[in-house]
């Protein structure tokens, strides 16, 4: 058995490895439907956010900064996929809403995505999966209260 310094060492390092390799599959299931990455990821966490969600709080899941998401979302505008409509409770702010053909779209990649981790974990036990998940969770928090130190 490995010694705990040796996995300790093992560990951020696969984990790094696994999330760009999985990125690149992703990325490459986006590339069969045409649509770029960024495309993809802002339609498909529109679809599971819902209609009405403002810019910035798609921009803050995604992850990016809002100024970042303005030229992807004018894109997905001009392609037909989704409208952007002044929000009721503040003028200044944008609401989205995926348009029939966005949300057909959308629905695809998740199909796709969700296939591709079938696919990727097969084989391997809800119970295994639950504690890679629990650990995972552990250590990111641990590392959001390191990156909260001065």
């Amino acid at each position: 058995m490995p010694n705990r310094d040796g996995l300790q060492g093992a560990l951020p390092a696969r984990v790094i490895t696994l999330a760009r390799s999985w990125r690149q599959l992703a990325d490459r299931v986006l590339a069969s439907l045409d649509i770029s990455n960024s495309t993809g990821y802002a339609l498909l966490h529109l679809e599971r956010m819902g209609p009405g969600t403002r810019q910035s709080d798609l921009a803050r899941e995604i992850g990016i900064a809002e100024a970042s998401l303005v030229r992807t979302l004018q894109q997905l505008e001009r392609s037909g996929l989704v409208a952007r409509e002044p929000d009721p409770e503040d003028a200044r702010a944008k609401c989205l809403h995926l348009t029939e053909q966005g949300a057909v779209l959308a629905r695809s990649i998740d199909d796709r995505l969700r296939s591709l981790r079938g696919q990727l974990l097969d084989g391997i036990s809800s119970e295994d999966l639950d504690t890679t998940v629990a650990v995972l969770d552990l250590v990111a928090r641990r590392v959001g209260e390191w990156r909260g130190r001065p």
